[in-house]
C-alpha cells in the first residue's frame, strides 16, 4: 500500500533508533489512485467502512530517520487498528520527495535544520525565487546571498547542506533494494557520509560489517548483478564474516575450520583454495584469530576472540585474590540455615554452595527446560 502526502506534525521521534509518529496531510491524488485498494483495508476496522470515511491527514508510525515537517513522503507498507489511537499506517519503507509546492518547500526549509535558515528567512527565500527556488540550491546558490542576512560564503554553506540532506533522501530508497530498513540508514551515513551510495555501490559487502542481522542472500544478488565475480576477494571475506556472524545468534564464540570452510563453499559456490586464502588475508589484517585446541582449529572474529580472552583474564584475576567471603563452619552454618529456613537443599545445590565458599570465582552452567 502506498501513501503520499506532506508532513504537517511530528507527535514524538525516537533519536536512538528514528522510530517516528508523525502526521502526514495525504495527496488527494493518491488517495483516488488507491481508492480500491485502500477501502479494502480500510474495511477491516469497526471505524471505517469506506475510503470516504478517511480523513485527509493520518497518523503514519515507523523507522523514519532525517524526516522534519514540511517533508513531502511516499509512503510504503500497511493500515493497521491501534487499540486507543485508531486507524494508523505503519511505514515498511519510504521515499522522501523534494516538496510538491512552494507553500511545503518554505515550511520544509523552515525546519529542516539548516544553519541560517529560519521561519522568515525561509518565507524571504521562497517569495524571492518562487518556483525556481529549487534551482537556485542545486545550480546557482551564490544567488542565496540576495536575501537579507545571507552572505555569500553563508549561502554556499546554506546550499551545500541542502544538497547532503537529499543525499542522506537517497540513502534511505536506496537501502531498501538491499532489504535493509530506514532504521539502519542514519548508522550507515555516518559510517559512509555523504558518499554512502557511491560507496555502497563499489563494495556492496560492507553493509555486512554495518548492519546487524543483515540478509546477506540479498546483498550477495545485488553484487553480482552489480558485475561481482563469484571468487571476488570482498565477496569471499564477506561470506567467512557472515558465516562467523551468523554462528553468534545461537550464542557461539567460534566455530571449527573445516566446518566454516563447508559453510562458506555451500553459501557461495566457490572453492577451498579461494576461501582458505582469504582466511589468511582476514588473519593477516586480525579480522579473525585461528587457535588451535585439542589438535583442532578454531575460528573467532577478532572482536568476540578478545571478549573471550578479557573474560577469561578476569576470571584469573578474580580467582587469585585472598577469599575473604569464605565462611570456616561452613557445614554448621548450613545446618542451621536449613533449620530455620525448613528448607532442604538437594546434593547438587549443597555442591555448588559450597564451591562458592571455597573458591573466589565459580562458573554454573546449566540448562533452561521449555515444557
Amino acid at each position: 500500500m502506498e501513501l503520499q502526502g506532506e508532513v504537517i506534525e511530528i507527535i514524538y521521534k525516537n533519536d536512538l533508533n528514528s522510530y517516528c509518529i508523525a502526521v502526514l496531510k495525504l495527496d488527494k491524488d493518491i488517495i483516488k489512485k488507491n481508492k480500491k485498494e485502500m477501502s479494502d483495508q480500510i474495511g477491516i476496522t469497526d471505524e471505517f467502512n469506506s475510503i470516504d470515511d478517511l480523513d485527509d491527514e493520518m497518523t503514519i508510525v515507523g523507522y523514519l530517520p532525517f524526516i522534519n515537517v514540511g517533508d513531502t513522503l511516499k509512503v510504503f507498507g500497511k493500515f493497521v487498528e491501534h487499540q486507543e489511537y485508531g486507524l494508523q499506517f505503519k511505514v515498511d519503507t519510504f521515499e522522501k520527495m523534494m516538496p510538491q509546492t512552494t507553500k511545503a518547500l518554505e515550511r520544509y526549509l523552515a525546519n529542516c535544520g539548516i544553519k541560517g535558515i529560519g521561519p522568515a528567512t525561509a518565507r524571504n527565500i521562497v517569495e524571492t525565487f518562487g518556483e525556481d527556488t529549487l534551482n537556485v540550491f542545486k545550480f546557482e546558490p551564490a544567488k542565496l546571498a540576495q536575501i537579507k542576512g545571507i552572505t555569500k560564503d553563508r549561502a554556499i554553506e546554506i546550499a551545500n547542506t541542502f544538497i547532503e540532506n537529499w543525499e542522506v533522501w537517497q540513502l534511505v530508497g536506496f537501502l531498501d533494494k538491499f532489504g535493509i530498513g530506514p532504521q539502519n540508514a542514519e548508522k550507515i551515513y555516518k559510517a559512509l557520509g555523504v558518499n554512502a551510495i557511491d560507496e555502497i555501490e563499489s563494495n556492496p559487502y560492507i553493509l555486512v560489517d554495518l548492519v546487524n542481522k543483515v540478509n546477506f542472500e540479498q546483498i550477495d544478488k545485488m553484487a553480482l548483478n552489480l558485475g561481482f565475480e563469484y571468487n571476488n576477494e570482498k565477496r569471499i571475506r564477506s561470506g567467512i564474516k557472515h558465516a562467523l556472524i551468523r554462528m553468534t545468534y545461537n550464542g557461539h564464540c567460534c566455530t571449527r575450520y573445516e566446518g566454516l570452510i563447508d559453510f562458506v563453499k555451500k553459501l557461495l559456490g566457490v572453492s577451498e583454495n579461494d576461501i582458505e586464502d582469504s582466511i589468511i588475508n582476514l588473519k593477516a589484517k586480525e579480522d579473525i584469530v585461528l587457535e588451535e585446541r585439542d589438535g583442532e582449529e578454531w575460528v573467532y572474529l577478532y572482536q568476540y576472540y578478545k571478549a573471550e580472552e578479557n573474560v577469561a583474564r578476569r576470571l584469573i584475576e578474580l580467582d587469585e585474590y585472598k577469599n575473604v567471603k569464605k565462611i570456616d563452619r561452613f557445614e554448621k552454618e548450613l545446618e542451621l540455615f536449613e533449620e530455620k529456613s525448613s528448607i532442604e537443599l538437594s546434593e547438587k545445590q549443597i555442591e555448588a554452595i559450597s564451591a562458592i565458599n571455597d573458591n573466589n570465582v565459580c562458573v554454573i552452567t546449566g540448562r533452561t527446560w521449555y515444557w
